[in-house]
């Protein structure tokens, strides 16, 4: 029988010791397992992955996630959805304007007498519309009186075609091309029938000749394909864009085509000034009027004999065989500025002509930048709203908080690239000044994608890198009012 020995049944209290043995090292092995074992961490900390993409659980919302693929977002803390609403005018308005009301802070309140919008069911999306003011864009531009000249490769083209397409398309201007032999010819044809499905006419020449031979040959093509409305020819790289055809219309109409003119921007840094001279930098755009192509046309064979290569040739042969001189406009930006020209951008300043080293020095996505003109027109590009919550929106290009705001009124521009060629802050005073120091406190979301709707909206999503922490997402949808 359990329980028992030789002498009868076993005693109560070696029983119950045995017992409460059991229940004391039963007690102490889950103790000792609960400090071993790892602690889970708060909800607002805890990470899923989906596809690759790891999501915070402060995301309660569902989400695209080959839109997240698309935006190289790996790891997601933060995702906010604003909707805004556009309200055009025929007044004039500065270019920066105040907003009462804050962008990100999704607890806002309007009124005492409405309920707090908060998030809405989805946990992504702030219920309140935002409006903001535009002015009432110009009609599109008609330029049948500018032709632009372009010395590339057939691929190169067909990788610039979707920005050209922001400028001259529909407009009536040509681009003539002038690429290296294309050997399969499928690639001149389909790039040919890609720009007439954009709007662009786009005219390609083939030549046996080098880059900078091909460039310098631009002059005498522009020249001869002439027609009684030409005006202007200008060339350009194949990287060059013009955010407003309209406003750069507008800038040659003060010009007097009828005479002999060179009209160009120099480089941005004095050092760069200093070893190429004063010339028109080749990728903010040369500028010739029709006489001075003609002018030009005439000593070409004296002029390609000539050292000097691209837009040093073009210069020097006017300066040589002409009496014209360069006419600076200081809205035309060759953009020598390396890594981070942010600061150009968000520098509330008046729109520029023309933008170059957008996909080289520095990285500024100029088709998608212009994709809100879609909506708005090109005088809603890099428009500014200041919001209550501290954060500044550049349209097209970003939202930040400056960690040191400047005074209002500051026109000064944050020197956020690094210099070249043994530049310094004054040197870059004749093209850009005033300018500020980098803030290196400041928080940036850059616009990483943008398109237009099928409904008729355009949606811009900014991202907040951090590299340990995770990316934060803003998702701005905009409609007309």
């Amino acid at each position: 029988m359990l329980f028992q020995n030789r002498e009868g049944s076993i005693p109560a209290s070696w029983a119950w010791k045995k017992i409460m043995r059991f229940a004391i090292i039963t007690v102490a092995v889950i103790g000792f397992a609960a400090l071993l074992w790892p602690s889970s961490p708060p909800r607002y900390n805890a990470m899923h992955a989906y596809s690759n993409v790891t999501i915070s659980s402060n995301v309660e919302c569902d989400l695209d996630v080959e839109m997240l693929h698309r935006l190289d977002v790996r790891k997601l803390v933060a995702y906010t959805r604003r909707e805004m609403v556009l309200d055009f005018t025929a007044d004039p308005l500065p270019i920066r304007q105040g907003i009462k009301q804050p962008l990100l802070d999704t607890k806002w309140k309007p009124s005492a007498s409405e309920p707090e919008p908060g998030q809405s069911l989805d946990g992504c999306t702030v219920r309140t519309p935002m409006q903001v003011q535009v002015v009432q864009p110009p009609k599109m531009a008609v330029a049948p009186h500018i032709d632009f000249g372009v010395a590339t490769s057939i691929g190169r083209l067909n990788d610039s075609l979707d920005q050209f397409a922001h400028w001259a398309g529909y407009t009536r201007t040509r681009i003539f091309a002038l690429i290296e032999p294309d050997e399969t010819k499928e690639g001149v044809a389909y790039v040919r029938a890609k720009a007439e499905n954009l709007g662009i006419n786009l005219l390609i020449t083939e030549s046996e000749d080098d880059y900078l031979h091909r460039y310098f040959a631009l002059i005498p093509l522009l020249e001869e394909h002439t027609r009684e409305q030409t005006q202007w020819a200008c060339i350009i790289d194949d990287d060059t864009f013009f955010p407003s055809m309209s406003a750069l219309v507008d800038a040659l109409a003060k010009y007097d085509h009828t005479k002999p003119m060179y009209i160009g921007g120099l480089s941005e840094g004095t050092p760069q000034i200093a070893v190429f001279g004063i010339i028109a930098f080749g990728g903010a755009g040369v500028f010739l009027s029709r006489p001075l192509l003609s002018d030009l046309a005439t000593v070409y064979d004296e002029c390609e004999q000539m050292t000097y290569t691209g837009d040093r040739r073009i210069a020097n042969c006017i300066y040589q065989y002409t009496t014209t001189r360069m006419t600076i406009d200081h809205r035309l930006h060759q953009l020598d500025l390396m890594k981070d020209a942010s600061g150009f951008f968000e520098s509330g300043r008046e729109l520029p002509l023309s933008v170059h080293h957008w996909k080289s020095w520095f990285n500024a996505d100029m088709p998608k930048l212009s994709v809100i003109s879609e909506l708005c027109g090109d005088t809603c590009l890099l428009r500014q709203w200041q919001f209550s919550d501290g954060y500044l929106l550049t349209n097209g290009f970003s939202v930040v908080k400056y960690g040191f705001p400047p005074e209002s009124g500051d026109l000064s521009m944050e020197m956020t690239w690094e210099p070249h060629n043994g530049a310094n802050q004054e040197s870059y005073l004749h093209e850009l000044g005033p300018l500020r120091r980098k803030d290196e406190m400041k928080e940036s979301y850059l616009l990483q994608d943008a398109k237009v709707e099928g409904n008729g909206h355009v949606t811009q999503w900014y991202v907040k890198r951090d590299s340990i922490l995770g990316d934060e997402v803003l998702e701005l949808s905009w409609r007309k009012r």
